[in-house]
């Protein structure tokens, strides 16, 4: 039996839990795979109470007392849970039917290291499909739909999490740090042309906040760093092995059984 791991950092994310959770809980997997759904509560009492009012089944919960931001949380459950596919997803987003299954037949029929990534439909608070602005400073279509792979949502293969080491400890922006360097270290990327899940977009997401939003001096700073990192790589210097950044302190934990 093979498994995928969902992990989800939530921060400030009482009012969407139920969707996502429910969304990912009621994806079916290929036969001889099991899910397994982790949602890292980053620092914020209220997202963690909403979780255990909640109790979606197979959803395991942990508390996370420091603010360490979503990546950290991301590397520290991924280190802590080993899974041969890991998926990142935001707490805020919905996944649609068959977003998983059909990027887990791409890792079943592929025994190399390998990313997939999926198309996506912008939407509001409410899921109403929405126009939005990506970083590059183009704008989505009307009706909310890209034609194209995010960079805060993907799966990989066990195998590229241990060639990339983890993601870097950073605020915002470390997912397009970590697929810049895995393009640069000759990883397979596939973007599968189907919209498979809704990305919400809010004031407190974190492409959108004050302080990790495309605006942000942290997020400008960043960018600058992978620049800087791709300008390296392409003179010739092999992508870095990032050590592996996780939490100090992690704090209780919810586990709802599997419901099968």
């Amino acid at each position: 039996m093979k498994t995928v791991a969902v992990i989800i950092a939530g921060r400030q994310a009482a009012p969407w839990l139920q969707q996502c959770l429910a969304s990912v809980a009621a994806q079916k997997l290929p036969h001889s795979w099991r899910l397994r759904i982790l949602l890292g509560v980053d620092a914020c009492e209220s997202t963690f109470e909403a979780a255990r009012r909640l109790s979606v089944p197979g959803v395991q919960v942990t508390y996370f007392p420091e603010h360490v931001g979503p990546y950290v949380i991301f590397n520290s459950l991924a280190f802590a849970h080993k899974s041969d596919v890991l998926v990142r997803f935001d707490a805020d987003d919905v996944m649609l039917d068959d977003y998983l299954r059909t990027q887990v037949e791409l890792f079943q029929s592929s025994p190399r290291a390998l990313i997939t990534q999926t198309w996506s439909i912008y939407v509001d608070e409410k899921l109403r499909p929405t126009c939005a602005m990506l970083a590059c400073g183009k704008t989505i279509r009307p009706d909310g739909r890209r034609l194209a792979g995010s960079d805060g949502q993907f799966a990989m293969s066990y195998s590229v999490w241990e060639r990339l080491g983890s993601f870097r400890a950073w605020w915002c922006h470390a997912d397009s740090d970590f697929l810049r360097r895995a393009e640069w270290a000759g990883i397979t990327k596939t973007v599968i042309p189907r919209f498979l899940y809704l990305r919400r977009i809010h004031a407190m997401s974190l492409t959108q906040s004050r302080d990790t939003g495309y605006l942000s001096g942290w997020r400008k700073h960043y960018a600058q760093q992978i620049a800087a990192a791709v300008k390296r790589y392409s003179g010739g210097k092999a992508p870095e092995r990032v050590h592996p950044a996780v939490a100090r302190r992690i704090g209780p934990m919810l586990n709802w059984p599997q419901q099968y």
